[in-house]
């Protein structure tokens, strides 16, 4: 079976948050500056750079986050963070809304249990991602309820 890559759904206002919120971080010693004008420029522009970082650690997922599906594994990428999970391994797999942390760009996602473990994911395609892994493995149980 061919390699089947599945982007992460995006929900709208978790985009607007981490869009804004980086905006937010780059432009406010600049707005400060403009306000306050007896500080330095050099000082605003120095603040700035040193907060481009952070404001681009906050859009990294947005770049990058992407589930491959090969005939034995499970690849999930997201930003710096790459886990690799054995198709064998995964034992049930149910929709959730859990708001816990996750290479997940939406709250629409998808509890993967392998290992005593579990990882959250929101593929775009979800019929297509459950038509597929069950494909490279009939053992894995796919409750599309949630129950």
């Amino acid at each position: 079976m061919p390699v089947i890559i599945f982007v992460s759904k995006v929900d709208f206002w978790l985009a607007l948050l981490l869009w804004g919120l980086s905006l937010f971080t780059v432009s406010a010693p600049l707005w400060q500056w403009q306000r306050d004008a007896h500080k330095s420029l050099i000082q605003t522009i120095l603040t700035t750079v040193i907060l481009i970082p952070f404001a681009a650690l906050m859009l990294i997922p947005f770049f990058g986050t992407e589930y491959t599906l090969t005939n034995d594994q499970l690849q999930v990428d997201s930003g710096f963070s790459v886990q690799k999970i054995e198709l064998t391994d995964i034992t049930y797999i149910m929709p959730t809304q859990s708001m816990s942390s996750a290479p997940a760009l939406s709250l629409d996602r998808i509890k993967i249990l392998y290992k005593d473990k579990e990882i959250l994911i929101s593929p775009k395609d979800k019929p297509r991602f459950y038509r597929e892994i069950q494909a490279r493995n009939p053992r894995i149980v796919i409750d599309t309820a949630g129950k």
